[in-house]
């Protein structure tokens, strides 16, 4: 028993040796043992050092607190970007309606020589065009008159000096640039130029319009034939005809026209062409008329409009002028729909439906990537109601709506759009479907399509096929026309016309019609040409100049009306 009581006490003893020290604060100026040592008390550090001969502590020094560590905080939530395109509610492709249905025929087509029917705004696409290929060829043909030629050297236009070579070589990188764009790199186009020893040069005077609505190709054509009859045309998707920019005021500019004319020396009987007088440097005019000869793209325009120069609207309704460049030349744009027309959105970016009673579907305006970009719904052969997002406010995208109606022949209003997005949280019923904007965000919109008995679309019956389409049925013929400024508020119209007894000729504000500056009344003259002086208008004003010919006098038996808005900016007295 006492063995075991010595053995405890002696642990803990040992135990006692192992805990600190306590020792009291060393007072400053006190002797210290060893120089260097140090010893802290309530936050203050003590150093042992030299004082003459002696050792002692110092004043000491505060030492910093050492800052609490953080407490834990809660984790951090990583956002995550709600992709409306994975919404688990978007309708499965299997749900959908084949898309052989919405790619449907064009029920107003044209005829190519030999009778061959051509859809330009539905499917099958015209063999003449280069829809679902990746890239074209292009040759420009200066062409030369002796009043209008092709400069080499600058000349000064208004308060610019610059040649024709110049401003074709700087627009010509323009061009491609817009079809790289448009195409979101899906398609390019390749230019080349005419060498110089072969412009097309003619010695006569130009006989061409700028009058728009006058058949410039045939003229031309004509000529060609006759004065170029060996030159090849094959080996190109498409021929530019384009002449010098001319000087402000000269007659003949202004026409830009697409056709597919009948040539000699091509292996298929005929070519796809543009002409452009003058407006070398108007990039999206360009890519218009290349929409018509590439892509045998309709005018989305309306061709009375722009006769009257009338507002685009139709109530609700408007042509597509905001969106692709068919209806507006000044647009570098393209409603979803042509850009399926022509290859440039894939099958698995477009989504169609038919007889389905409620479908959700994810719309991208996102135009690099894979998501669906298009809804197609077929209401009748012929007819599609589409759906695309596009910019509404901020960074929210809204819903746009248009009607593709191929009973109505181009120039009469082939596509038309609701004049107003769908937002977030809106809707809007039209031709017995109703579209629920159910989100959106920066890339896009999430939509519902409902079917309804309200408004139901109702086709009307086929137009009786025009095997020459593009012919006037009139026995007045206008071969050119040009009205430009011959002076101080004073102007000429000079007009190649046959067939007609007599004219009247009325000047007016391009958006007040009651307001006429000019008017000759009717005249009994059946000369050709005929050469109308103007006089008494104002300066620095756009004019919108009507001419109207008729096949009796004083204005009687049918008519033929010649917009023209060339008359402009008259120079002040």
């Amino acid at each position: 028993m006492r063995k075991r009581f010595l053995v405890l006490l002696t642990v803990t003893l040992t135990l006692g040796l192992l805990q600190p020290i306590a020792t009291a604060a060393p007072k400053p100026g006190t002797a210290c043992k060893k120089a260097g040592q140090s010893s802290t008390s309530a936050g203050i550090k003590y150093t042992c050092v030299k004082s003459g001969k002696k050792l002692v502590w110092n004043k000491g020094v505060a030492l910093k607190k050492a800052e609490p560590a953080p407490a834990p905080s809660a984790e951090t939530k990583v956002e995550v970007k709600n992709l409306l395109s994975s919404d688990p509610r978007i309708t499965p492709f299997s749900a959908l309606t084949s898309m052989d249905i919405c790619k449907t025929v064009d029920k107003t087509p044209d005829y190519a020589w030999g009778g061959k029917i051509l859809h330009r705004n539905g499917f099958p696409r015209p063999d003449i065009s280069v829809a679902g290929k990746k890239s074209a060829k292009i040759l420009v043909v200066p062409i030369i008159f002796n009043d209008l030629p092709f400069r080499e050297e600058k000349i000064q236009r208004g308060q610019i000096f610059s040649s024709d070579v110049d401003l074709l070589n700087e627009t010509i990188p323009l061009i491609k640039e817009s079809f790289k764009t448009l195409s979101v790199q899906r398609f390019e186009v390749e230019i080349e130029v005419l060498p110089k020893s072969q412009w097309f040069v003619f010695n006569r005077d130009n006989p061409l319009s700028g009058v728009w609505g006058v058949d410039n190709f045939t003229t031309l054509m004509e000529i060609i034939e006759k004065e170029k009859p060996d030159f090849n045309f094959d080996g190109y998707d498409t021929f530019a005809f384009i002449s010098g920019n001319g000087l402000p005021g000269q007659m003949g500019l202004g026409s830009a026209q697409a056709s597919h004319p009948r040539v000699k020396n091509s292996k298929s009987g005929f070519i796809n062409a543009i002409l452009m007088l003058g407006g070398i440097t108007n990039t999206t005019l360009w890519v218009h008329e290349f929409g018509h000869s590439l892509f045998s793209f309709e005018d989305l325009y309306l061709f009375s409009q722009a006769s009257s120069g009338a507002p685009r609207k139709l109530g609700e309704l408007s042509v597509p002028s905001k969106w692709d460049l068919m209806s507006d030349s000044s647009k570098v744009s393209l409603l979803g729909w042509n850009k399926f027309l022509i290859g440039w959105l894939y099958d698995s970016e477009v989504r169609c439906i038919s007889e389905q009673k409620s479908t959700i579907h994810y719309l991208s305006n996102r135009e690099t990537s894979n998501d669906t970009k298009l809804l197609t719904i077929n209401l009748a052969p012929g007819v599609t109601l589409a759906a695309e997002a596009k910019n509404a406010s901020g960074t929210d995208k809204g819903l746009l709506l248009y009607l593709i109606d191929t009973y109505t022949s181009h120039g009469e209003g082939p596509i038309l759009t609701q004049n107003t997005l769908i937002t977030k949280g809106q809707s809007k019923s039209w031709l017995g479907w109703q579209f629920n904007v159910l989100d959106s965000n920066e890339e896009g919109v999430l939509i519902e399509a409902v079917k309804t008995d309200i408004d139901k679309f109702v086709p009307p019956p086929p137009k009786p096929a025009d095997n020459n389409p593009g012919q006037p049925t009139s026995p007045i013929r206008v071969t050119r026309g040009d009205i430009v400024p011959t002076g101080s508020l004073q102007a000429r119209a000079t007009w190649n016309v046959t067939g007609h007894e007599s004219y009247r000729l009325y000047v007016t504000d391009v958006v007040d019609f009651q307001k006429v500056y000019f008017e000759t009344g009717y005249v009994n003259d059946s000369r050709n040409p005929l050469v109308i002086d103007i006089k008494g208008l104002v300066c620095k004003k756009e004019f919108r100049t009507m001419t109207e010919f008729f096949t009796e006098k004083n204005g009687k038996g049918e008519r033929l009306v010649m917009p023209s808005f060339q008359l402009r900016d008259l120079p002040c007295p």
